[in-house]
């Protein structure tokens, strides 16, 4: 039953599973998803003594949490949060295949099942934060060294050279395989609850700090080499290397605290049935879940198959306030997904100049989303720095506008600006990622909106303090937001507007 529960599920949410395995396949950070289910079941077989010592009984009281993991199955789709989806995908799988075996036989199997959340591909959303601590490291790293370094945000200066902590030195691969492994040998070496925590612990704490430590290592051997070594693929080379090591001194350290395993015991269901008893569970329960499964996907297929008419597109009005539209158009190209709703403007008030971006998707979608980090403000940015967010007033509603100052090649030349950016999802303005699909989810639901749209406005900022080009953008955001929301609203058709 477990079997074809498990195949049925898979045959249901097909495309969530494909899409799992496509990021296995493209992505090296999550290639590991691949062996997630050998190894679980291999942990499974590694218990098949005490397994065999304990009798199933099905509960349907596991349909009720299976209720809850589909629809957020459901809600994750329809907003297009990839990694929310397959995650709930998984967790079906788990209650459901939990609900056939009982809760006592599920609380014994309960790592070997919880171990499937390994194969979602996610921790994305680790990377800036990681950036940022490697950076931090190394700097102070290289100041306790006596080597003098100018740091802005994420690049940092040595005599010797340049360097930038980039994506791929976040350390986020090494997190990831860590503690995936980490999980794996505390269960299998140890049985004492707090030992396994204190392992687990220390497979995160380990590679954050080793990924800082490889990162002030190349660094260091750059710069004493005159930037001939580590300034390449070499340098990845060098951290993978780096990492084995450090991760095979943390295995040989936990393995002065291996436990053995008790014998099997045999553990009686708390209610006794009949063999018959429980195949008819079984089967009812199978039944059940697979019906829900079928049910959620009908639903939300038919959501998904929302018509969203458009009968006009945005236009950067000619004059607000003073400020003047100039011909032309933005002096640079944002970065975004396709689509044919986009305003890339360039207004003038005397000597003030400000950069209009707008980019509306009517009917979201994943890959066509507003919420996305393909939608940037620049093709190509030559640094970025994130700066706190503040509140900004856009002519009645107040948003607190994520802020970054860009530098940006404009004309041949590298200009630094001053950068406001904000969402519009379904008639709410956000800069929270899971609030706005919080409220594309609720919204899709009633009443019956999918449109999303991402707002950057940006000014320069050569000669000019931070708090005048503050200045300058809420002026300009307070005039141009009422006519930008309106603008959205007639687009989709929500009201006639301006």
């Amino acid at each position: 039953s477990c079997v074809a529960i498990f195949f049925a599920m898979l045959f249901l949410f097909w495309s969530t599973a494909a899409g799992m395995v496509h990021i296995w396949y493209n992505f090296e950070t999550y290639t590991h998803g691949f062996i997630i289910l050998p190894i679980s079941l291999w942990l499974i077989w590694q218990k098949r003594h005490h397994l065999a010592a304990r009798t199933p009984a099905p509960a349907a009281s596991f349909l009720i949490i299976l209720a809850p993991t589909l629809l957020v199955w459901a809600l994750a789709r329809l907003t297009g949060v990839q990694v929310v989806e397959q995650a709930a995908f998984v967790a079906s799988i788990i209650v459901a295949v939990s609900g056939l075996l009982g809760w006592q036989v599920a609380r014994f199997l309960a790592f070997p099942l919880l171990f499937l959340f390994f194969a979602v591909p996610m921790g994305e959303d680790l990377t800036p934060p990681m950036m940022e601590f490697t950076a931090t490291f190394t700097v102070e790293a290289l100041k306790l060294t006596g080597i003098p370094v100018y740091r802005d945000g994420l690049w940092f200066s040595l005599p010797s050279g340049d360097w930038s902590v980039v994506e791929a030195c976040s350390g986020v691969r090494y997190l990831i395989a860590s503690a995936t492994l980490g999980v794996m040998y505390a269960y299998i070496t140890y049985h004492t609850l707090w030992k396994r925590l204190v392992f687990i612990a220390m497979s995160i704490i380990v590679p954050i700090l080793a990924n800082g430590l490889r990162a002030y290592m190349i660094v260091m051997i750059g710069h004493l080499s005159g930037m001939k070594l580590a300034t390449g693929v070499d340098h990845l080379i060098y951290g993978w290397v780096f990492f084995g090591i450090v991760m095979f001194i943390l295995f040989w350290i936990g393995s002065f605290w291996q436990e053995e395993e008790a014998a099997p015991q045999t553990v009686l269901p708390t209610r006794p049935a009949a063999p018959a008893t429980v195949a008819t569970k079984s089967v009812l329960i199978s039944i059940l879940a697979v019906a829900m499964g079928f049910t959620t996907v009908l639903v939300t297929d038919r959501a998904e198959g929302l018509e969203v008419a458009t009968d006009t597109t945005l236009v950067a009005p000619t004059s607000i306030d003073g400020w003047e539209l100039q011909p032309g158009g933005a002096d640079w190209s944002a970065r975004h997904q396709p689509t044919e709703h986009v305003v890339a403007a360039k207004y003038r008030r005397g000597n003030d100049t400000v950069q209009l971006f707008v980019v509306l998707f009517p009917k979201q979608t994943q890959g066509l989303e507003a919420i996305n980090t393909q939608n940037s403000i620049g093709e190509q940015l030559v640094r970025s720095v994130q700066l706190e967010r503040q509140p900004l007033d856009l002519g009645g509603t107040t948003v607190n506008a994520n802020r970054q100052r860009a530098i940006i090649p404009v004309a041949g030349r590298s200009s630094e600006h001053l950068v406001l950016q904000w969402y519009r999802v379904a008639g709410h303005s956000v800069t929270n990622r899971y609030l706005g699909k919080a409220w594309e989810a609720l919204s899709r639901l009633y009443p019956g909106r999918a449109d999303g749209a991402w707002i950057a406005l940006a000014t320069p900022l050569e000669n000019l303090e931070l708090t005048q080009a503050q200045s300058r953008l809420e002026d300009f955001a307070k005039t141009i937001g009422p006519i930008i929301e309106r603008q959205i609203d007639r687009v989709i058709g929500v009201e006639a507007g301006l």
